[in-house]
Formats: structure tokens, C-alpha cells, sequence
């Protein structure tokens, strides 16, 4: 009886290896200016409504303009200036306002 050993050698890879670290944050700094509205709905039972801004990128850190209480035309004046700061890997956002 005859007994055949052969050796299995492991493949060579020979792709080099992928790089696994995690992307480094980047900075970013979002700046707007809300100067006025118009045509905005009285939403009140009076015919008038509480006019205020609110943007975000993520719902949890928002940023809210100051408000025009009482409005009858639904216009609203008010030269507010926003700065939000980013850090993240992303490089596309959707701004809500």
C-alpha cells in the first residue's frame, strides 16, 4: 500500500491590503442670513401669527431667529445672521429651514 503526501502551501496574496482607518472629520462652517419673509399664513383665530425661523442640519442642534409676535401680513423683518458649525466625514448636507 502505497501512501501519497502532497503539502498544501497557502496562496501568496498578493493584493495589498486594504486600509481600514477611519476617515479623519473635517470642519465645516455654514453662514446664511435670513433678511425677511413674506406671505407667510395667519394662522392664528385672531388673523395674526408668531413669525420665527428655525434651520438645521440635524434636527437635535437647530438654530432659531428671534420672533415677531403678532404678525397681521404675514411679513417679517429680520436680518439674522447664522453660524453653524459642522464636524463631520460627510461632504453633502441638506440645510432645512
Amino acid at each position: 500500500m502505497w501512501l501519497e503526501i502532497t503539502s498544501m502551501k497557502s496562496k501568496k496574496v498578493e493584493d495589498a491590503p486594504l486600509d481600514i482607518t477611519p476617515e479623519p472629520t473635517k470642519d465645516y462652517e455654514v453662514r446664511f442670513i435670513v433678511w425677511k419673509t413674506k406671505d407667510i399664513e395667519c394662522m392664528d383665530f385672531e388673523g395674526t401669527s408668531d413669525i420665527f425661523i428655525r434651520s438645521f442640519f440635524d434636527p437635535d442642534h437647530e438654530s432659531l431667529t428671534d420672533t415677531h409676535w403678532r404678525c397681521q401680513n404675514g411679513e417679517g423683518s429680520f436680518n439674522w445672521r447664522n453660524l453653524i458649525p459642522l464636524k463631520s466625514k460627510q461632504s453633502s448636507y441638506n440645510l432645512s429651514i
